[in-house]
């Protein structure tokens, strides 16, 4: 807590980066939100999928598919609270302020731990609003408000925290590995288009480690669910293995980011 303190009083009065969390917050939420004003439209503009299929009852945010849907479409606004994290980290290194909080006693593990205390809050405070916004929105569009399920599939939440966490970590590593915001925001952008290239011109021997590589073992905790909606099966569950492979990716970047600490030199 006194770290978390620490990292909050230097954030509290950089407009940044409230600025930033306002931004995610709202646009996560008008989006989320408004998937059925966006069916609406399209069923107004004469959008359907097929005579015996109205678009109005597709059950986007009938429970238990929320859960997934919402926590599927929510990941993609995680590069906001990325840009946070570096601006975080890489202010740290172009104001010196690491150095002085080095100088006046403070340890490099409390510093790395100061900044998990960033993506923590983060990530929970991401994963608590998108669980309201499903509570709220399923309680109103779904026909079936029963308990068992409403909280039926409710694993996607923990899910898309892990998601969320481990991105941000990541985030976290190559920010103090880089140590300039630009560079670093440049290098979040174009890292799964990299990663999506590699695994593109690996062997077919090599197919198996693929779901393994960093930004696929993210976006594997939580599988595209539309095709549901066109008859097509989905995993519509968060596998267990999945999860583990995200969780030491957790360990292996914070372990990175202290060593690279560690090795550089403040003095």
């Amino acid at each position: 807590m006194k770290l978390a303190k620490l990292e909050y009083k230097k954030l509290k009065h950089y407009r940044t980066f409230w600025v930033l969390t306002l931004l995610y917050f709202v646009t996560l939420g008008a989006t989320t939100a408004s998937g059925m004003e966006f069916l609406k439209w399209l069923a107004s503009k004469g959008a359907n999928f097929g005579d015996k299929v109205d678009i109005l009852r597709i059950p986007l945010y009938y429970f238990p598919d929320i859960w997934q849907n919402l926590t599927y479409v929510s990941q993609y606004f995680q590069l906001i609270l990325a840009i946070v994290v570096i601006i975080s980290v890489t202010n740290e290194f172009s104001f010196k302020t690491i150095r002085q909080n080095i100088i006046d006693g403070l340890d490099r593990k409390d510093f790395l731990a100061s900044k998990l205390a960033l993506t923590l809050g983060l990530s929970l405070a991401a994963t608590l609003f998108v669980f309201l916004i499903g509570l709220i929105t399923g309680s109103i569009y779904s026909p079936a408000s029963e308990m068992r399920f409403m909280f039926s599939e409710i694993e996607f939440i923990p899910g898309f925290w892990l998601a969320t966490f481990t991105y941000l970590n990541m985030v976290l590593l190559l920010a103090v590995l880089v140590k300039r915001a630009g560079l670093t925001i440049g290098l979040v952008l174009i890292l799964p288009t990299l990663e999506y290239i590699l695994a593109a011109l690996l062997p077919d021997a090599a197919d198996p480690l693929i779901p393994y590589l960093p930004v696929h073992a993210i976006n594997a905790i939580i599988k595209v669910p539309f095709q549901r909606y066109i008859f097509m099966e989905i995993q519509d569950y968060i596998d267990w293995l999945e999860a583990l492979v995200a969780l030491l990716y957790n360990g292996l970047y914070i372990a990175l980011a202290y060593w690279a600490l560690r090795k550089r030199d403040f003095s």
